[in-house]
């Protein structure tokens, strides 16, 4: 875990256009591209990126992506804020989230209510404003390292495609279903959810991505709220698909195999385990991958 300096530098408004803190009051206009607004849609999604986060995804070069993405804090579309002392990341970079001109963009791009997207971002800065964002900064990035992954590995397989991807902010649900005679209300908020089609057959998966903050217990209870989820009927009727996975990504083996005996505890399916770093190097369909209640190391499709 890193910790960041207690100065945290946001870039402000002024006639100076070399500094990279200050935003010009008069920056050169610019026309926005398709690629711009799906940029400017993902940076929402996502709730904050990196410099080379964003380029992994947009660009083919790391000049080409400082110089967007400059362009587009310029005019106001983004916003972005420098760590000085940033260990998780490795570097001091520019860590853009959605700035107030970018609100319409995103809107229109997503098909969301702007006041959703509105509301959603006020939220965010006001915890950027704190510093109390540096609590789940960790989590955000890795979690936003995860989808990158999943992106790259679908590009580098012919035969499989990414058919969607749902973003954590809209994946909250709620179900009702009987547990041991007993009626049931609760909810599930996954860190994400996606659908990859390989040849003829649609996988549907749930992502956790757990940096080893939680407790067994905790644990625990978010595999039972899965587990009740998968039997309330919710997921079919919201998703039009009846069976799902949980992929859980964490820190070590240490870390999986206690997963891993927390959750076979209560199933022996559904829950998948890895390692960060294994997805990190464009393995994320290989023979990576844990299951519960199963010996041995799988491929996840």
């Amino acid at each position: 875990m890193w910790k960041p300096d207690k100065t945290i530098k946001q870039a402000d408004t002024h006639t100076t256009r070399s500094s990279k803190f200050i935003r010009p009051k008069d920056p050169d206009p610019m026309v926005l591209m398709d690629r711009d607004k799906e940029l400017l849609a993902r940076v929402w999604e996502d709730r904050m990126l990196f410099t080379s986060q964003i380029g992994r995804i947009f660009f083919s070069g790391k000049t080409s992506a400082n110089v967007r993405l400059r362009k587009l804090w310029e005019n106001g579309c983004l916003d972005r804020y420098f760590l000085p002392t940033l260990m998780f990341h490795g570097s001091t970079e520019a860590l853009y989230l959605l700035g107030r001109k970018g609100v319409d963009i995103a809107a229109v791009t997503l098909g969301v209510e702007r006041a959703e997207i509105a509301r959603g971002l006020s939220y965010l800065k006001q915890k950027v404003r704190t510093h109390s964002f540096l609590l789940s900064l960790d989590h955000i990035l890795a979690l936003a390292d995860f989808r990158i992954a999943l992106e790259e590995a679908t590009r580098n397989n012919p035969n499989v495609s990414l058919e969607g991807w749902i973003p954590e902010r809209m994946c909250e649900d709620s179900y009702q279903c009987r547990r041991k005679g007993e009626q049931i209300s609760g909810k599930i908020r996954p860190d994400g959810y996606c659908q990859c089609r390989c040849e003829d057959k649609m996988y549907s998966f749930f992502i956790e991505v757990d940096l080893g903050t939680m407790s067994n217990k905790a644990i625990a209870h978010k595999v039972q709220r899965y587990l009740d989820y998968s039997k309330s009927g919710r997921y079919e009727r919201r998703f039009g698909v009846p069976f799902f996975r949980v992929l859980l990504a964490t820190t070590s083996p240490q870390r999986m195999a206690n997963l891993k005996q927390t959750t076979e505890e209560l199933t022996d399916s559904i829950f998948w385990f890895t390692t960060l770093d294994k997805i990190s190097r464009g393995r994320l369909f290989d023979r990576i991958w844990l299951r519960a209640g199963q010996e041995g190391i799988h491929t996840l499709l």
